[in-house]
Parts: C-alpha cells; structure tokens; sequence
C-alpha cells in the first residue's frame, strides 16, 4: 500500500534539527510517543553530546502536510560497523541508543513519531522513505511491544523479506498516581512499607530529618553529588563526562518546554545522604537516577525511603498521572517489582534486509544460547 502522497518527507540536516525545537515539540504533542524521550530536549542534546564522539551520520527523516505543519518525525541515524572478517554492515538506529557501538544514557520507550490525527499514513509514510535509504539491520532497543506490533503490521515498506532478530527483553514498573497515596500504601508488602514510609519515623527519632530541593540551576553541583555516592556504592560514578554535559544541557532545554526537574536531597543532621533526580514531563514523573550513602543506619533503606517521598509528591500533584521508575533492578535484587505498579516491557530487536545477515542470524537461531552470544560477539553482530 502507498503512502498518502500529500504527505512530503525530508531529510533534514543538523542544522535544521538544531532549529526545529518548538515544531517538533508541537509535532509530539499530539503523538503517543514518549515525551520526555522523544522529545527534543532530550533527543538533540543526546546528538550533541555524542553524534561526532561516536561517528554517527543523521539520517532524520520529517513528514509535513499539504500546509507545510510537521506531523510526524523518524529520529534515525546511521553508523557502519565493520566485523572481524571484513564484513561491512550499514546499520540504522534510533537517536538516544549506540547499542553495541558505545555507552551513552539509556532512552526508553523508543518510536517513531506521528501526529494522532494521521497516525497510519504519516507511520507508513516514514516506513517507505526509510526503505529507499541504504541499511542493511535497523536496531530499535528499549520499545513498547505496542511499537513492535505496529512494525510487524507495516513492514513490507521496508522491504520484501525482513528478518526480526530479538536480541534484550527488560522490564521496568510504572505506579500510577491518580489514586489516594494512603490506598497504595496499604497495598504494599509490609517490609517494603516499612522500607519506603515507615522507617521515617524512625530516622526523624534519631535526628533531624529533611527533604529540600537543589535550584536547576545548581545542576552541576547536584551531579557531581548523585556521582559520588555512585561511586561508592557501584565503584563507578553514574554520569562520566559526556552525560555530566548532557544532563546539563537536557535539564535547561526540558524547562523551556514546560518540564519539571526535580532535584531532591534528604539531609539527615544537615549532612545530604540522600539525592533523587525526577523529571516531570506531560503528566509523567520519571526517575532518571539516585544515589544515597549506605552505611547511615543499617535498619534504613535510604533510596528506598527517599523513593517513598517522591512517589508521594507524585500522588499529591493533580496533574501527575504516573511515577515511571523505568526499566533495570537494583544492586541486590529488584526491588521496583515490589511497588504495586505496571510491568512495562521493553524490547531490543534488529529489522535485517540484508539477505546474507538474514541467513546469518536464521542460522544462529538453532544454536545454543551461549554459543550464539559468543559468535555475535566475535563478529560484533
């Protein structure tokens, strides 16, 4: 089926997307895509920061009506990678991810995006210009399974014969806030009650206890705060410097956008042993990141405790709908699984049309798992 062709796609140039902030902002407004990791704010400053660290060629696609209104955007980018034996393959990504090309921060809930009011010809519309571009795998990490089946009912745009190769299945848990703060308490485990409400009691017994809140403005400081309690726990700090300037940058762009940062900090005998970082984005509170010192008192949790004042702010706030605690487990087990929210599936998959990568991976399908991983990663597939 052809596109409706009074849709127009663009390739448009870096400089185009540097400039394109309040058009893609309204475009996304009026999708079901992510808005924070769909966004602009988040998507360009992600391209900044690590496009020409990591060779990246910009292959982003727009889609605009007969007037001339942005209505549906294809974040994509093309980086090469060449295997051990010589094989060149042209692989297609979506911006916020390098999967198997280098670490950056994690975007969840990747997608393409459309305008609601022409959802179906602008998707299909992005599908055939992708296909007259030159790839060989398009990687889609961390998306809906709602992305993916949209994907398997149009992809014959792409081509005659592609091949899904799923390569990461996580889960995040997403509560929602609408409800009275008090029910979902009571719908918890008691030791994670305890962990997340009940132990502040106990601490504000022991001492002064106190939740204030860090100016955007004194980002850096709040960062480099979050790192050192990282790396002291995890040995490693959770920002290094590329990400350091993409939070910057992320957090300044988001407000002008009407986004919320929340940068929290519990003090305890006026010394910080606590910091949380939220983003609050059309009616979705995210947590991006936290980090709290360990060895405080052994009977308290304290980024499980810290956690429990932000998901009550979130409840106390009419226009927040949900606290998004996205996908990963902890250091010792997954603790977010305890918390009487959604399970939100995320799933890596390769779209292959290159025939000879097709036979590749149909091939690798019949081997056992370990051996698969191994070959994959001997011939960075």
């Amino acid at each position: 089926m052809s596109a409706d062709r009074t849709l127009r796609v663009c390739q448009l140039s870096e400089s185009q997307f540097q400039s394109m902030a309040d058009d893609w902002q309204a475009c996304l407004a009026r999708s079901d895509a992510h808005p924070l990791f769909m966004g602009w704010p988040w998507l360009y400053s992600w391209w900044q920061r690590w496009s020409q660290v990591l060779g990246l060629q910009l292959l982003l696609l727009g889609v605009y009506d007969r007037s001339g209104e942005l209505v549906g955007i294809g974040p994509f980018y093309r980086r090469d990678q060449v295997t051990p034996t010589g094989l060149r393959v042209r692989r297609v990504h979506l911006i916020g991810n390098a999967w198997h090309v280098a670490p950056t921060v994690r975007t969840e809930y990747c997608s393409l995006i459309t305008a609601n009011e022409r959802s179906d010809d602008v998707y299909q519309a992005l599908l055939e210009a992708l296909h007259t571009l030159p790839w060989d795998e398009w990687v889609l990490c961390d998306a809906l399974e709602s992305e993916l089946q949209r994907l398997e009912q149009n992809d014959g745009e792409l081509g005659p014969e592609i091949y899904r190769v799923n390569r990461v299945r996580d889960e995040g848990v997403r509560i929602e806030t609408s409800g009275s703060f008090d029910d979902w308490l009571v719908g918890l485990g008691s030791n994670t009650r305890l962990k997340v409400f009940n132990r502040r009691k106990y601490l504000e017994s022991r001492g002064d206890l106190k939740l204030t809140s860090s100016p955007t403005g004194d980002s850096a400081q709040f960062l480099s705060r979050l790192n050192a309690f990282h790396k002291a726990r995890w040995g490693k700090p959770a920002f290094d410097h590329e990400a350091l300037l993409f939070h910057q940058h992320m957090i300044e762009r988001l407000e002008k956008f009407g986004g919320r940062v929340h940068l929290s900090e519990l003090y305890f005998e006026n010394e910080c042993v606590s910091v949380l970082y939220d983003v609050t984005v059309a009616g979705q509170r995210i947590n991006l990141q936290a980090g709290y010192q360990e060895d405080l008192d052994p009977r308290v949790a304290l980024g499980s405790l810290h956690l429990g004042y932000a998901i009550e702010d979130a409840f106390g706030d009419q226009e927040t709908a949900y606290y998004d605690l996205l996908a990963g487990g902890g250091k010792n087990h997954d603790y977010k699984k305890h918390y009487r929210g959604q399970i939100v599936v995320f799933q890596t998959v390769q779209l292959v049309r290159n025939p000879f990568l097709s036979s590749v991976y149909r091939k690798q399908h019949k081997m056992p798992a370990t051996l698969r991983r191994f070959v994959n990663r001997w011939l960075k597939l």
